[in-house]
C-alpha cells in the first residue's frame, strides 16, 4: 500500500493555510529491497519498483500507485486514491480513500483513511492516523503513531508504532537522507508479532 505519511509531510505547515488552487502534477519512483506494508514482506523478502503519479489543486488530490507483489496468485498491486489535504498552524491533515487492486484477484478492497501530523518546533514531527475499512459496516484496519527528527543536515531519524486488524503489532525505525529535493534513501528495521524482522533499504525520486 502506498506511504500516504510521504504525501502528509509534503504538505505544506503554515499559519491558517489555505491551499492555493493551482494545478499540480507530480510522479516519482521507489526502488525497495523489499516491499513492507505494517510490518509484513509483501514481495517474499524481493525487491520492488514502486512507480506513482499525483494531481492536486486546492487541496485536493488523487494518483495511482503501484508495485510489484508476490502475494499467492497476484504479482502486481496497483492502488487508485483521492482526498483532501490541509494545514492550520503546525498541524497538517489528510483525508482520503484508497482502493487496492491486483492482477488476479481483481478489486482486492478499500480504505479510508484519516492522518494528522503536528510539528514540534523546527526539526522534529510527530505524526498518526487511522485506516478504517467498510466491508460490513467500518472497522478500525490500522492505527498507528509515529515520530521524526532532523538529526544533521539532510539526515532524518523517524519510527513508527502501529496495531492492525487481530491485534497485530508491528513497527519501523531508520534513517533517511535526503542528497537534494528530488532523490532520497532510506534504511528502515521492521518487525510485527508472530513475523520476522526485517530489513528493508529503498531510494525514492520524486518530481
Amino acid at each position: 500500500m502506498k506511504a500516504f505519511k510521504l504525501a502528509l509531510a509534503a504538505c505544506a505547515v503554515a499559519a491558517t493555510s489555505v491551499p492555493a488552487a493551482a494545478f499540480e502534477l507530480s510522479y516519482g519512483v521507489t526502488l525497495t529491497s523489499d516491499y513492507i506494508s505494517r510490518g509484513a514482506t509483501q514481495t517474499m523478502n524481493h525487491a520492488a519498483i514502486q512507480p506513482w503519479v499525483e494531481a492536486s489543486s486546492g487541496g485536493f488530490y488523487g494518483g495511482l500507485w503501484a508495485s510489484n507483489v508476490d502475494l499467492g496468485p497476484d504479482d502486481f498491486e496497483l492502488d487508485v486514491y483521492g482526498g483532501y489535504r490541509w494545514s492550520v498552524e503546525n498541524t497538517s491533515f489528510d483525508v482520503g480513500y484508497v482502493r487496492y487492486f491486483y492482477n488476479n484477484s481483481g478489486d482486492a478492497s478499500g480504505e479510508f483513511y484519516m492522518l494528522g501530523e503536528v510539528a514540534l518546533g523546527e526539526t522534529a514531527t510527530l505524526s498518526g492516523g487511522v485506516y478504517l475499512g467498510h466491508a460490513g459496516g467500518l472497522t478500525v484496519n490500522d492505527g498507528h503513531v509515529g515520530f521524526s527528527t532532523q538529526l544533521a543536515t539532510n539526515l532524518t531519524g523517524s519510527f513508527t508504532l502501529g496495531v492492525t486488524t487481530g491485534s497485530n503489532a508491528y513497527g519501523n525505525a531508520g534513517l533517511t537522507y535526503d542528497f537534494n529535493d528530488n532523490i532520497s534513501i532510506d534504511g528502515r528495521f521492521h518487525t510485527i508479532t508472530g513475523g520476522s524482522n526485517r530489513v528493508a533499504l529503498s531510494v525514492a525520486a520524486s518530481f
